[in-house]
C-alpha cells in the first residue's frame, strides 16, 4: 500500500495530458453515503470530496464531456446499488455543488422490508450482539475475534446456493434472523434501505441527473443462466422506466461481475454504455467500461486514482 505522503505528491505532479484523454472522463464509483459518521463515506467526508474535485478536476455528465475548457482531467460520478442515502443524503451535496452524477439502482430494496443480499450481511456483522447463532445447523461464532470469518464463511454458503439468486435470497429471508430484529429503524433508514420508486423519478427528473440499471437483485451475473440475467435486467429497467417515465440506456454490472454472455445480452437490449470495474483497458466496447471505486476518506487517494488509478490497476498496484 502507497503511503499518505507518496500519494500526496504523485498525485498533485503535473501530468501532461492530450486532448484526447482529457476528453474521456475517469469514470469514479462510490456506493451509500452515510447520513452519520458510520462507515468512512460519511455526508462530511462525501462533500469533502466533492469540493476537492471541484477545485482540481472538471465533471461531466454521462453523454457530453464538460464544456469548462479548462483542460483538465474529467470525472464522471456513479453510485451503485440505489441505497436510498443516495437519495437523501448524495444528492443534495451534488445538487448544492452543481455536479452531475449516474445513478445505478437496484429494485429489490425499493420495497419495504426488503435488502440487498450484501447489506443484509453487512448488517449482520456490524450490528448483532448474540455470541453465536446457527444457519442450516452449523454454528456461527459471532465473537469479536471471529466475527468478520463468521460472516465470510456465511457469505460463500450463501453465494453457493443454487439457483442463484432466488435461493440465495431465500434463505436469508426464511432462515436468518429478521434484519429488523438487530437494526434500529433509523440505521435501516440510513444505511441499508433501498430508494423508493418516487425518490428514483425525482432524481430522474432533475437534469444533474441520470439514472441506470443494476438488475433488480443484485446477483453476480457470472452465476446465472443467461435467461435469469435477462430478467434481472428487464425487470429492473421496466421498474425504473415505469419510475422516471423515460428510456434507461446505461447499466452497471453488480460487482463489476460479466462475461460474454451478459454482455451480448445488454447489445441485444439495446443499452448505450455498460459499466464495470476493472477492465484492464482490454477493450473499447461501450458495454465494458471501466471504473475506479472510491472508499476511502482521504483526498490523497481520491486525487491519486483520478489521476493514475487505470494505469496502476494494470499493474495491480493497490492505493486503497
Amino acid at each position: 500500500m502507497l503511503s499518505d505522503h507518496v500519494l500526496r505528491l504523485a498525485w498533485s505532479l503535473p501530468r501532461a495530458l492530450p486532448a484526447t484523454q482529457r476528453a474521456q472522463p475517469v469514470t469514479l464509483m462510490y456506493h451509500g453515503i452515510a447520513a452519520g459518521p458510520a462507515g468512512t463515506m460519511s455526508a462530511a467526508v462525501f462533500e469533502q470530496h466533492i469540493r476537492f474535485l471541484k477545485q482540481h478536476f472538471d465533471f461531466a455528465g454521462p453523454d457530453l464531456p464538460s464544456t469548462s475548457g479548462a483542460g483538465r482531467q474529467q470525472v464522471l460520478l456513479t453510485f451503485d446499488d440505489g441505497l436510498r442515502n443516495n437519495a437523501e443524503v448524495a444528492a443534495p451535496i451534488l445538487r448544492r455543488h452543481g455536479v452531475p452524477a449516474v445513478f445505478f439502482v437496484c429494485s429489490r430494496h425499493a420495497a419495504p422490508d426488503a435488502y440487498l443480499w450484501f447489506s443484509y450481511l453487512s448488517a449482520l456483522e456490524n450490528n448483532v450482539r448474540w455470541k453465536s447463532f446457527s444457519f442450516r445447523g452449523d454454528l456461527y461464532d459471532m465473537t469479536p475475534g471471529v466475527r468478520r470469518q463468521s460472516i465470510e464463511r456465511l457469505r460463500r454458503v450463501l453465494l453457493s446456493l443454487k439457483p442463484h439468486p432466488s435461493a440465495m435470497y431465500q434463505a436469508i429471508e426464511q432462515e436468518l434472523p429478521p434484519l429488523e430484529d438487530f437494526v434500529t429503524r433509523r440505521e435501516r433508514r440510513d444505511l441499508y434501505e433501498g430508494m423508493t420508486a418516487e425518490q428514483v423519478g425525482e432524481l430522474a427528473a432533475d437534469p444533474l441527473f441520470a439514472i441506470g440499471v443494476h438488475t433488480a437483485d443484485h446477483p453476480f451475473l457470472s452465476l446465472c443462466d443467461a435467461a435469469e440475467v435477462r430478467r434481472q435486467l428487464e425487470t429492473n429497467r421496466t421498474w425504473i422506466e415505469n419510475a422516471t417515465g423515460r428510456p434507461c440506456r446505461f447499466v452497471a454490472y453488480p460487482a463489476g461481475d460479466y462475461n460474454a454472455t451478459v454482455t451480448d445480452i445488454c447489445s441485444d437490449m439495446g443499452f448505450a454504455k455498460g459499466f464495470g470495474v476493472d477492465t484492464g483497458g482490454r477493450s473499447r466496447s461501450p458495454l465494458v467500461l471501466a471504473r475506479i471505486g472510491i472508499y476511502a476518506p482521504s483526498t490523497d487517494i481520491l486525487g491519486f486514482k483520478v489521476q493514475w488509478g487505470h494505469l496502476l490497476r494494470r499493474a495491480r498496484i493497490p492505493i486503497g
